[in-house]
């Protein structure tokens, strides 16, 4: 390989190459379900949102009447008057998550409050590594909760989207030896085709010189990589095919558009059962603002564009369940710079099929002093374990195996 293809090669690699992660997709034949004629497995999808940064669950379903919630707040509290959305009498949706409000009255929509971790940690990186491996404070499991439910539940016919990641690495509940497919950014577009093509040279795929065999592992790795190619050619293929059918407007944003070519997918009725995606930029120190600051245009291009994917998805989704995290929750009280620091628990969204929406899920304790863990922050009274297992139990009547979550058995919550 000379320096001019070495270099067209990594440059390439930047965009693309995050898709052959943990991929072995030689380990069976590619079949492009729901793009040649070939009918899909039937069931049902789980599509997993993942909020990084710690974001701010209290001033997303409020305790608005909480005369702690408002002295703690003195800047970022919310009430009536700033347009807050009741659910029930005690609890509200922040203004910006009124599009979410409509599921909550077709009991599509059930927030569950103080969700979280029994570990500590208020390290990002800490607490969503425990929380994607469903393994709270055991760095010696790698695998994520989402790929030990891949491999512990084989379909008869493998879709090769049956786990679908819509950005460029996959999130670490995706990681495990069940092979995942991450999409990069922009894949589905012609620039998207060319860097295709020019992996395609180098695996000996197209007319170049396939200069990447020679030792049987070789042979593995150029193998691995024409899968994966024409995977995402068949994704391409999917998503082509849809876009003059458009009918639904999405927030012109990349989480926007990334929960549309999702959409796209599970409509194509490709065998999809895992759909993950990564929403980042809520950790909100500075300039939180309540609804004037980061957190209410960032709710509102979330609030919208789940609204404007369950609109698109229509009776497809009572098939599925959608399901967004993050790692812990703030402070109760405000800091100095408008905004709030690391917490313990924060909450949980659930939409979709099957939920027992249209109520407020979770053992709230209140906001006095008594109660809060470490005399500051929300205690976390339902461990997200037990949600996550819900989901895999009503999704996919998924019976979890013995230490399915390291050395924890899940309660039965009673969410679906």
């Amino acid at each position: 390989m000379n320096n001019t293809s070495r270099r067209e090669f990594l440059l390439a690699s930047a965009t693309a190459g995050a898709a052959l992660s943990g991929l072995r997709l030689w380990a069976r034949p590619f079949v492009p379900i729901g793009v040649a004629g070939v009918a899909a497995p039937s069931t049902g999808a789980v599509v997993v949102i993942y909020l990084r940064g710690g974001a701010d669950w209290l001033n997303m379903v409020v305790p608005w009447k909480d005369p702690v919630y408002q002295q703690s707040r003195p800047t970022l509290g919310l009430n009536l008057e700033h347009g807050l959305v009741p659910l029930d009498s005690h609890f509200a949706l922040h203004p910006a998550l009124s599009p979410l409000k409509k599921l909550w009255d077709s009991k599509q929509f059930a927030p569950v409050l103080c969700t979280g971790s029994p570990h500590g940690t208020r390290s990002h990186f800490d607490a969503q590594d425990f929380m994607e491996r469903g393994a709270p404070g055991l760095r010696n499991i790698t695998s994520g909760w989402l790929n030990r439910y891949l491999q512990a539940s084989p379909a008869k016919e493998t879709s090769d989207f049956r786990a679908l990641a819509m950005q460029e690495l996959l999130p670490r509940s995706l990681r495990g030896d069940f092979p995942a497919l991450a999409v990069p950014t922009k894949m589905d577009r012609r620039k998207g085709r060319k860097t295709l093509d020019t992996f395609e040279r180098f695996y000996g795929g197209g007319d170049g010189d396939g200069g990447m065999m020679g030792t049987d592992n070789d042979e593995n790795v150029v193998r691995s990589g024409q899968m994966t190619i024409s995977t995402l050619r068949s994704f391409q293929d999917i998503v082509a095919a849809a876009k003059s059918g458009d009918t639904v407007k999405y927030p012109d944003s990349k989480f926007g558009s990334r929960m549309k070519t999702l959409a796209i997918v599970i409509k194509a009725q490709c065998g999809l059962e895992v759909g993950a995606l990564d929403y980042t930029g809520w950790d909100h120190h500075i300039n939180q603002g309540g609804t004037d600051g980061k957190q209410n245009l960032m709710l509102a291009d979330y609030a919208a564009s789940m609204s404007a994917f369950c609109a698109d998805l229509g009776p497809l989704l009572d098939s599925t369940t959608i399901v967004t995290m993050t790692e812990f929750g703030r402070t109760v009280k405000e800091n100095g710079n408008n905004g709030t620091d690391h917490g313990r628990a924060s909450g949980m969204f659930l939409i979709g099929g099957g939920v027992n929406g249209g109520r407020i899920h979770g053992d709230w304790l209140g906001l006095t002093p008594g109660v809060l863990a470490d005399g500051r922050d929300l205690p976390v009274t339902t461990d997200f374990r037990d949600v996550m297992a819900a989901c895999l139990r009503s999704s996919f009547n998924f019976k979890l195996p013995k230490d399915f979550f390291p050395g924890y058995k899940p309660g039965k919550v009673k969410l679906f």
